[in-house]
């Protein structure tokens, strides 16, 4: 898989702001300065779009423990206790360049698992959202890895993919796609088929006509078309970047990694249309301090089971 450089100019660095990137050169000239001081979720049936709040989600960010990073992939599951299909079982894959995790993700709401292989701990099961919504339980598979277990690899490009029994095939990166494919329907059939490898190739033109459309929606973009070629070129191939060796942060400037914490919303609706968002975004989920870090969806003990795990 091509990656795509970071190019981080950086004068000052905090956990939650980096300076550079041609994301920030491209919002500049069209967003207030004030403004400048977050794969799409797929019911049970395949079919239906689940609400915003609840599309998948992929983050990577700084362990509680040092020397760790975690990498969390989350998909929504409306549950319907006359659909048997929603209890099955689907097979999880995150990718981080040539390492990649398969896990096996419980379908049912009750059901978890932990793994310990090759010094990476995995959490597989249901969490919790907030605000929740009812009938739709959050599955998600979280691994924390050592800081050993990538020694020298540099920046991570992450994307996640999950197959359904039934074979379907689901796939999250970046919020800015996910924002997208949940108003083109063809756009995220095309997005679900394919792998990162083949985006430029077969999603750039749809890409471009969708930005572009925002910016002409917003009005706050002089010439659409262009501003929504250099935001295309930047988010294309769709992964997730993030260096352990630079500050975390999904910020309008960069963005390293994604914190579950941090109100990602603002910024991806703010990039994509060229001007500020409006409303008040709440972070997409609040961190506990213990393993795995996501609330959980009940009380119920961890069971542990086998899965296969490559790297």
């Amino acid at each position: 898989m091509k990656r795509a450089s970071m190019n981080f100019e950086t004068t000052t660095v905090t956990r939650r702001t980096m300076l550079g990137g041609v994301l920030a050169s491209a919002v500049a000239s069209m967003v207030p300065s004030k403004v400048l001081a977050e794969v799409v979720g797929v019911s049970a049936d395949g079919n239906e779009y689940a609400p915003k709040s609840n599309k998948a989600n992929l983050y990577a960010f700084p362990g509680v423990q040092p020397e760790t990073t975690v990498i969390a992939a989350t998909w929504p599951l409306r549950l319907n206790r006359f659909d048997w299909s929603a209890q099955k079982e689907s097979q999880v894959t995150i990718h981080s360049g040539a390492r990649r995790w398969d896990v096996e993700l419980p379908g049912g709401a009750a059901d978890t698992a932990v793994l310990e292989q090759h010094g990476c701990r995995i959490f597989a099961g249901s969490v919790t959202t907030q605000p929740g919504v009812d009938g739709v339980v959050l599955k998600a598979v979280i691994v924390e890895v050592p800081k050993k277990a990538v020694a020298g690899s540099g920046a991570m490009d992450i994307w996640a993919e999950r197959v359904l029994h039934t074979g379907q095939r689901q796939r999250v990166g970046s919020p800015f796609i996910a924002a997208l494919l949940v108003e083109d329907d063809g756009l995220a059939r095309s997005y679900h088929n394919i792998s990162p490898s083949h985006d430029r190739a077969m999603l750039m033109e749809d890409v471009v006509k969708a930005i572009a459309a925002k910016g002409r929606k917003s009005g706050m973009a002089g010439d659409p078309d262009a501003y929504a070629r250099r935001v295309a070129s930047r988010l294309l191939p769709d992964v997730l970047h993030y260096d352990p060796q630079w500050p975390s942060g999904f910020t309008f400037a960069a963005q390293n990694g994604r914190h579950p914490e941090e109100v990602s919303d603002l910024v991806v609706d703010t990039i994509l249309s060229g001007s500020p968002a409006p409303g008040s975004p709440k972070a997409d989920i609040r961190l506990q301090k213990s393993f795995p870090f996501f609330p959980r969806h009940d009380s119920a003990a961890y069971t542990f089971r086998s899965s296969a795990l490559t790297s």
